[in-house]
């Protein structure tokens, strides 16, 4: 029984990924996840310049850096800064190229 409840504690709070880390934070604010990566995507181009863009904007969000509309970021802002470490965030924005990409994704 401990085992089990430490292996569930472990699980819920230790556990790095995209539906805990960027998800959830999205739904709650009712931001759609694919129409910023298409924003993003129309800005940055291809994935090295997305993710490396993406990257240093959850590190210091500044509305000069946003691809998101003027009356979006009167609306969020301030957005502060993503609190997770360098490798956790690469791994999410991977997970979020992966998801939201079109090709290879399009059946």
């Amino acid at each position: 029984m401990l085992k089990k409840l430490v292996l569930i504690f472990l699980v819920t709070f230790v556990r790095a990924d995209f539906t805990t880390d960027c998800i959830a934070c999205h739904l709650e604010q009712k931001v759609d996840l694919r129409k910023t990566f298409m924003n993003s995507l129309i800005v940055y181009g291809g994935e090295n310049n997305f993710k490396i863009a993406l990257f240093y904007y959850c590190k210091n969000p500044q509305p000069l850096t946003s691809v998101m509309s003027e009356e979006f970021l009167k609306k969020y802002l301030p957005l502060k800064p993503i609190l997770i470490d360098d490798l956790r965030l690469k791994k999410d924005i991977d997970e979020y190229w992966r998801r939201y990409k079109i090709k290879g994704n399009l059946k």
